[in-house]
């Protein structure tokens, strides 16, 4: 998870980087000046991004190392929703597991507790866990957005919690 996270910010880094080359290059029209003018320009708009980029590593690192551990509890970080659905006949943890959407990667099986902790390998929807835990008479998906104030994780969340309901029934 460590390493997701990373490759996503430094994708989005790069991105906004470029972008705001070009938006200060536009804005105050380097290609006028010399080139030693505008590598010294170039510094503020890198700067800003490497600060904003190491600020949102130290905020996510808690959450991947929970990811990556074997802590089956559900967090306290963020706001938690369950959803219960009734036991599918005969499925099991590895048939469950092996069952899931490619979109999912689970970080972790605990067959004694019967449950498995994943969360969303897609780009744009890397910020939700989620716990499912098969009990004898139910099935019980605990969702979690890694940011509460993320600007669409209720949407995502629906939508991936429809598609795990899916698996699972």
């Amino acid at each position: 998870m460590k390493k997701y996270i990373r490759n996503y910010i430094l994708f989005v880094a790069t991105i906004v980087w470029a972008l705001s080359i070009v938006l200060y290059a536009i804005l105050f029209n380097w290609f006028e000046k010399g080139i030693n003018n505008t590598l010294v320009q170039l510094v503020w708009p890198t700067l800003t991004i490497a600060v904003v980029s190491l600020v949102q590593w130290l905020v996510s690192k808690p959450i991947a190392e929970y990811m990556d551990s074997p802590n089956m509890e559900v967090p306290d970080f963020s706001v938690v929703k369950h959803h219960k659905l009734q036991h599918k006949k005969g499925l099991s943890l590895e048939g469950l597991a092996k069952s899931l959407p490619k979109r999912f990667v689970i970080s972790h099986i605990d067959t004694e507790s019967n449950k498995i902790k994943l969360y969303d390998k897609n780009l744009w929807q890397w910020g939700i866990g989620y716990i499912i835990e098969m009990r004898p008479e139910e099935t019980v998906i605990f969702s979690f957005p890694f940011s509460s104030h993320s600007i669409g994780a209720e949407g995502v969340r629906e939508k991936s919690v429809a598609q795990l309901t899916a698996c699972l029934s």
